[in-house]
């Protein structure tokens, strides 16, 4: 951890977004079904499915009810707890670090891929703040391990707003993040190299829109070839996250006048603090249908829960298959 006293030295570029990974992973323990922030995270995710079908309904009928959680927040025994703790720390200080990146284009540059993937984990974690408040020991499990509370989040507006004077805030940016919408259609754009590192990651459920990797590109052109392209999309994504946090959390606020970020007017969450949304797709839609057409089935979600993932923290996706264009037979 040296870098952290040298920022600027550190190589973000190629070794960021799996440092952020890294990270993520050491806070999730590495797998155990047990772990708060999985737990927290697994439970999440159901509620927002129900919810998802259950707002989508025309019909008034009781929601299946939620799956019994695989066993409590795991105990917190010394040698386990002390490594949860310094994984949190390492995150802390990395993201922190990287918030007070030198201003300069190259070095916002090479620290968005990191950035990007960081903020995308902060949303979800404050959308796990909000959902477990309904079950007291899951919440302070979660807050014990890692809250969003814990975040200098004046650095993290700083760095948006340095950002910000880089790479224009566009309409376009604030309306998507204003509704919840996926900044391209999966015809429209392309995954960025880093988009493949957290694919299937349970953290990431809901990070990408429904086809967002069915690409009839290479996927091995895709994880390794960047263009003029790539770059603007990579920097994007850090407003987009700002923006819904600050639309969506306490933690921060958004002035489109002046386009400034600033710290939230409150630092603890509230009946008055704004819904977190999901992002709307086409799936969301099709689970509506389904359900409003048998209001008595149980709804499954298209994808393995979270809890019954095979490798612990995952949830499997399963890689799209290749479209094979046949040339048309040789008229005779």
């Amino acid at each position: 951890m040296s870098f952290l006293q040298q920022p600027g030295a550190f190589r973000w570029r190629d070794c960021g977004v799996s440092l952020a990974v890294a990270n993520i992973s050491a806070l999730l323990g590495y797998g155990p079904d047990a772990n708060s922030l999985r737990v927290a995270f697994d439970f999440t995710i159901q509620r927002i499915n129900e919810q998802t079908v259950l707002s989508h309904s025309t019909t008034h009928h009781v929601a299946p009810p939620l799956k019994t959680r695989s066993g409590a927040p795991e105990a917190k025994s010394e040698e386990n707890w002390r490594l949860l703790q310094v994984s949190k720390r390492m995150t802390l200080d990395s993201l922190h670090t990287a918030m007070r990146c030198p201003s300069g284009i190259a070095t916002f540059q090479d620290s968005l891929a990191f950035v990007g993937i960081m903020f995308c984990f902060i949303h979800i974690l404050c959308l796990a703040k909000r959902e477990t408040q309904i079950d007291p020991e899951l919440s302070m499990s979660l807050c014990l391990l890692f809250g969003p509370d814990e975040i200098e989040w004046a650095l993290v507006a700083g760095y948006l707003n340095r950002l910000a004077q880089l790479r224009p805030v566009t309409d376009h940016l604030v309306q998507c993040a204003q509704q919840g919408l996926w900044l391209k259609k999966p015809e429209e754009g392309e995954p960025l190299p880093e988009d493949f590192s957290v694919r299937g990651l349970v953290w990431a459920y809901f990070a990408f829109c429904p086809g967002w990797f069915d690409s009839d590109e290479d996927e091995d052109l895709l994880r390794n070839v960047e263009t003029s392209r790539t770059h603007e999309a990579r920097a994007d994504r850090p407003l987009y996250y700002g923006l819904r946090l600050a639309f969506e959390t306490p933690y921060l606020s958004y002035d489109a006048i002046t386009v400034t970020f600033s710290t939230g007017s409150g630092m603890t969450t509230s009946s008055t603090t704004p819904t977190l949304q999901l992002l709307r797709t086409d799936t969301a839609d099709l689970q509506a249908q389904h359900f409003t057409a048998n209001p008595n089935a149980q709804y499954s979600s298209p994808s393995a829960p979270a809890s019954s993932a095979s490798d612990r923290d995952y949830v499997h996706v399963k890689r799209p298959a290749k479209r094979v264009q046949t040339a048309p037979s040789p008229k005779t």
